[in-house]
């Protein structure tokens, strides 16, 4: 007998807290890790029990948003070090995942080969470096289990909360946060509220539909680096982003990050629309000045 529709692992982080919401909006039963005592009573207040790693209960379906703490200054070997905390973690799930429990690994978008990024994109085969470092080898555990699970790929997720909230917005509203190169290479993003309703639905379709392909979350917007960026300090009142080069940016942030930043990554998000799911934010025109009207009102 099952006990959880969902059980969610990272619960208590930027996506995993919208996750939590998205499920209890839908009337679901919700389990979820919690590694202290203040994620615990948290997460009961809402509603959802909790329980304590590395114990998984017998649930539909096991949401894997563990992740790995990463610096300000993003350098390969940090990203090194984060792979093998990452590859460890999934482990632990996989030997304490349930026989019923149908695992969703959830990674980024920087998994696939160049190009439009989509559900029939190949996986990068080269050596992996930055964000695909982790997902990659957390994906060869999973797949090394022979455990059947739904490949789940967000983009780069904003919304009110945690980067955006802590240092992208600020940054923004002081004239801090320069536009890498010349801010026309397409980002892949999606709300955060998207993003969480988007697991969600996934979980309520057939174990033999979420298995079939990789599933792309991004909005699937052509918006730009420098779009995001003027639009956000707009809204927030601040100066239009000055540009820098990216070697100057590498300097700063740290090689990754503003690679990263400034790559091209055009997406394409039918399959997820194909099952029925439709965006609430469609793009960061409804997206930005929702977060920014969620910041203000906490402030």
């Amino acid at each position: 007998m099952l006990t959880y529709d969902l059980f969610i692992l990272g619960a208590s982080g930027f996506v995993g807290s919208a996750v939590v919401d998205a499920a209890l909006r839908e009337g679901l039963k919700v389990g979820a890790w919690a590694r202290s005592e203040a994620q615990a009573a948290a997460l009961r207040q809402r509603g959802v029990a909790v329980s304590a790693p590395p114990s998984i209960p017998a649930s539909k379906i096991v949401i894997d948003l563990i992740q790995p703490k990463l610096p300000e200054r993003l350098r390969e070997a940090a990203f090194e070090k984060a792979a093998r905390y990452r590859v460890e973690t999934t482990r632990e799930v996989l030997r304490a995942l349930p026989p019923e429990a149908l695992l969703f690994s959830v990674s980024g978008v920087d998994d696939f080969e160049a190009g439009t990024v989509s559900h029939h994109s190949r996986f990068f085969s080269g050596d992996p470096r930055g964000f695909a470092r982790i997902g990659l080898r957390a994906r060869a555990e999973v797949l090394a289990s022979q455990r059947p699970f739904a490949s789940i790929h967000l983009g780069t997720v904003y919304g009110p909360g945690k980067a955006f909230a802590a240092t992208l917005f600020p940054k923004l509203a002081k004239g801090r946060l320069p536009v890498v190169g010349d801010g026309a290479n397409r980002l892949p993003l999606i709300h955060v509220e998207d993003a969480a309703r988007a697991l969600v639905h996934l979980a309520t379709r057939s174990t033999e539909q979420v298995t079939v392909h990789p599933w792309i979350v991004t909005d699937g917007t052509a918006t730009t680096q420098r779009e995001l960026l003027e639009l956000g300090a707009k809204l927030l009142g601040g100066p239009r982003p000055k540009s820098v080069p990216r070697w100057l940016a590498s300097l700063v942030a740290g090689s990754v990050a503003a690679g990263s930043f400034s790559r091209d990554v055009p997406t394409d998000p039918s399959a997820l629309v194909a099952t029925g799911f439709t965006f609430r934010f469609p793009s960061i025109a409804t997206g930005l000045p929702d977060s920014i009207a969620h910041l203000e009102a906490a402030a």
